[in-house]
């Protein structure tokens, strides 16, 4: 698949994550905690964790990419909970990771920057709706930089 590549930066992914901890708080949910989707999600979490005051956060570790073709979602680590859950992640792309961790956590809340239009309907909250064909080389990730 021919991907139309962008090329976000460090200043513009805070930013969007503060909007993102905006747009949750304005939600009004009472969260009992919040799970990082590794790796994608650390850094807008890490933001939005401050923001929001959240202390308890847990990490997911799921597996949906390989050289950003989407692959089989293979759940390495992940809580088992009925508890009302904040998941924080980079991008929803065609939605195996939000159906893989719903069978976690079914009363999860997907939180994330970039929703493509086939996660979108996963997606509870969302920054920006970019093209299924739209490709965020994120400024954290050096391999995918390399390659550009």
């Amino acid at each position: 698949m021919d991907h139309k590549l962008i090329f976000p930066t460090y200043e513009e992914m805070h930013d969007k994550a503060v909007k993102l901890a905006h747009l949750l708080k304005e939600k009004n949910v009472n969260f009992d905690k919040m799970v990082v989707v590794s790796r994608g999600g650390f850094v807008p979490a890490s933001v939005v964790a401050y923001t929001l005051g959240i202390q308890d956060v847990d990490i997911v570790s799921i597996q949906s990419y390989i050289h950003r073709e989407v692959d089989k979602a293979i759940v390495h680590r992940a809580p088992k909970t009925d508890e009302v859950v904040l998941v924080i992640d980079d991008i929803v792309d065609q939605g195996g990771t939000a159906r893989a961790l719903a069978e976690y956590m079914p009363n999860m809340h997907l939180a994330v920057i970039y929703a493509k239009p086939r996660g979108l309907p996963l997606a509870g909250t969302y920054v920006e709706e970019i093209t299924q064909e739209t490709w965020p080389v994120f400024p954290w990730d050096e391999e995918d930089k390399k390659n550009h």
